[in-house]
């Protein structure tokens, strides 16, 4: 049998600090998703995070941005929405979502196939096919960021099975 996990990159946020008040356009979902926030700034780093609702994660940090006086221009966010076997599938705060730690497999991904520099750290270690199944993962577009360079697609064989980890 075959899991297949689509990342299907939603929307586009930009941040602005009109009146002192950080605010993302357009307004973050109140939902679970993964987010992926693109320094600008630097090239090619990426922080890659989830929630269970991250319109409520993003309060508090686009507070610490305004008290800090980052420079608003430069982050960009990108919020994932999660499908497997064509259900759309909201990740815990922990990252996983039906079993598969979606957070984890899109930093890898990053990492090691896209070679992207990912700040978040705790989950640059190897993935793990730890299912039965043979898991099939795409990146898909749907929000019509520039410079995407997708859709890609990958595969990794089940745990015990030659090329079960990456």
């Amino acid at each position: 049998m075959t899991i297949t996990v689509n990342f299907n990159y939603e929307s586009i946020h930009r941040l602005a600090n009109t009146d002192g008040i950080v605010s993302a356009s357009p307004a973050i979902p109140r939902a679970g998703r993964l987010y992926v926030i693109l320094n600008n700034s630097t090239a090619r780093t990426v922080y890659v995070g989830t929630s269970s609702d991250v319109k409520a994660r993003f309060v508090s940090r686009l507070q610490v941005i305004r008290e800090m006086g980052f420079d608003v221009g430069s982050p960009t966010i990108f919020i994932v929405q999660i499908q497997i076997n064509t259900v759309y599938t909201q990740p815990g705060d922990d990252g996983i979502a039906d079993g598969i730690d979606v957070e984890h497999l899109l930093i890898r991904t990053y990492v090691k196939l896209l070679g992207l520099n990912v700040r978040n750290v705790t989950k640059w270690g190897v993935f793990r096919n730890t299912t039965t199944d043979k898991l099939i993962w795409s990146l898909n577009n749907q929000a019509g960021i520039t410079d995407f360079g997708g859709p890609y697609r990958y595969s990794l064989e089940p745990n015990g099975s030659n090329g079960s980890s990456f």
